[in-house]
């Protein structure tokens, strides 16, 4: 079929028109796209680690008592040292008992707090806003107690910030019914001392760190061979089973000052570490946050594996229960700036990145302190400009780069 000549022109005009709006488009997109992807560059601090499961070994040795028959409680607090002789544990005939008597000691100190403020009824002659300073300060103080665990320290500070705000009352005039708190105190005492009777003490046998509570692996391994280990006998450490404990123990002391972590590394990630040496180590699933150590023992290659020991002196509240964790060693702590490896290129045999700096791309050096497969950290470098800053944007993707080209 034969098309006239206004077909034709139709057909032409409306293929110029799609052509039109193409290139219209494609121009709108070229200008509203960039041909560079980028990131700023940032500090970072920057660990590598060495993941294991552990086995904590301690100097253990049982609390026991003749009378188990009722409640347990604990009067020294976990990880403290205890002299022999001392009183670390009560028991009472049954729950009610023990009770009072918890309730006692806590009416007791109370009952000594408000005799003590009693005798600073229309004391204060600072100024109130030293008062403010000394609420604040005491409140900023509860606050850090309180991110640790709920202990003495928590306690102190509570108490402080009590006090704080009880002395500015007493030095602006308040009426503080002192008296009639400690008539409430003192008869509330009275009842409960006739309940809390019927208790034996639990004195320490000997010096030590009290711990109230065991677990069955106190016996697992002797202390005096803690370092006579290799991977296979940790190994077993980490799978045994715990040993019952007779009901006549009331807790265990620890009586050398040092203990310590047993766990199998990889070989490739032990060179960093020799005897001797003094490592950050992070446990993982405890309260416990980063602590010291010292590499005690470092075994031979055993297949893919050595066997290593680490020792450690803090004792406290939240390490006394420790005992099969896992742990993160710090083997190297870098401080730097952190760097994609795709932004990584070289200019005249020197490693370094395409910055864009306004509408100028400039070439910096980098000094690489550490490199994983997907990023580095370099070296901070603040004297010298031809060197990466913080916060320089980064070309991380991009062709026909070089030093001194003008971008739009």
């Amino acid at each position: 079929m034969k098309m006239n000549k206004n077909t034709v022109k139709y057909i032409v005009c409306s293929f110029l028109g799609i052509l039109i709006i193409l290139y219209f488009v494609y121009q709108v997109v070229q200008m509203n796209s960039s041909p560079y992807k980028t990131e700023i560059a940032l500090e970072r601090e920057i660990k590598s680690t060495v993941s294991a499961d552990a086995f904590v070994v301690r100097d253990e040795s049982y609390i026991t008592a003749e009378n188990t028959n009722g409640t347990f409680v604990s009067i020294a607090e976990d990880g403290k040292r205890v002299a022999s002789g001392d009183t670390v544990a009560v028991v009472f005939p049954n729950s009610q008992s023990a009770a009072a008597y918890s309730r006692t000691n806590e009416i007791e100190k109370e009952i000594e707090y408000y005799k003590q403020l009693k005798n600073r009824v229309g004391v204060g002659t600072n100024a109130p806003s030293s008062y403010n300073d000394m609420i604040n300060n005491a409140c900023i103080d509860l606050i850090e107690a309180s991110r640790g665990e709920f202990g003495s320290s928590f306690s102190d500070a509570l108490t402080d910030f009590r006090d704080a705000i009880t002395t500015k009352q007493l030095a602006v005039g308040e009426e503080l019914s002192v008296d009639a708190k400690l008539t409430e105190l003192e008869a509330e005492l009275l009842e409960l001392q006739s309940k809390a009777v019927g208790y034996t003490t639990v004195a320490s046998p000997n010096p030590g760190y009290y711990i109230g509570s065991v677990d069955g692996y106190e016996n697992t391994v002797n202390y005096s061979s803690v370092l006579d280990v290799n991977c296979e006998k940790i190994s077993s450490l980490l799978s045994a089973q715990k040993q019952s404990v007779s009901q006549n123990v009331m807790g265990k002391l620890v009586d050398a000052f040092d203990w310590y972590l047993l766990c199998n590394i990889p070989y490739n990630s032990s060179g960093a570490l020799e005897v001797g040496e003094t490592v950050k180590v992070d446990v993982v699933n405890a309260a416990v946050g980063t602590i010291q150590c010292t590499v005690a023992y470092k075994g031979d290659k055993e297949g893919e594996q050595v066997a290593l020991v680490l020792k450690c002196n803090a004792m406290n509240r939240n390490v006394t229960n420790l005992r099969i964790e896992k742990i993160e060693i710090v083997t190297e702590e870098y401080t730097g700036i952190r760097i994609n490896n795709k932004a990584i290129r070289e200019q005249d045999g020197e490693k370094g990145v395409y910055v864009r700096n306004g509408n100028i791309i400039r070439f910096k050096k980098i000094n690489i302190l550490y490199s994983t497969e997907e990023y580095s950290v370099i070296e901070k470098i603040d004297n010298d400009s031809s060197y990466v800053k913080q916060y320089d944007t980064v070309i991380t993707e991009g062709v026909n780069l070089y030093d001194g080209k003008v971008v739009s």
